[in-house]
């Protein structure tokens, strides 16, 4: 167990999951602010295409967990075909853009 040394010291019975449980609320109020601060950058920006893919990702991240824990396979192989196709998503939705704009300047 990772925490197996916070948890023996003292001998004052706290118990592993309360620590894995404020680990991850920590963790993800870290996150959020994080998140919220690249949001208002975006809006700022207007960068509408970044703030879709950033959902997308989000939303395709956990259909993913879901749907591996449903199938009680390794999730992992799940995150790493999910992960492979968000790059793709977010290339092209990089290039895609600068390529139509390269061919309307050359017309």
């Amino acid at each position: 167990m990772l925490l197996a040394g916070i948890i023996t010291i003292g001998n004052i019975g706290i118990n592993g999951t309360y620590i894995y449980i404020g680990i991850t609320l920590l963790c993800s109020l870290v996150v959020y602010y994080i998140m919220k601060k690249i949001y208002k950058w975006a809006i700022k920006n207007q960068m509408l295409r970044f703030l879709a893919y950033i959902g997308a990702s989000i939303i395709i991240i956990c259909f993913t967990i879901i749907l591996g824990m449903i199938q009680e396979k390794d999730i992992w192989q799940f995150l790493k075909i999910a992960m492979h196709s968000l790059v793709f998503l977010g290339i092209c939705l990089a290039i895609f853009p600068l390529l139509h704009q390269f061919l309307l300047k050359r017309k």
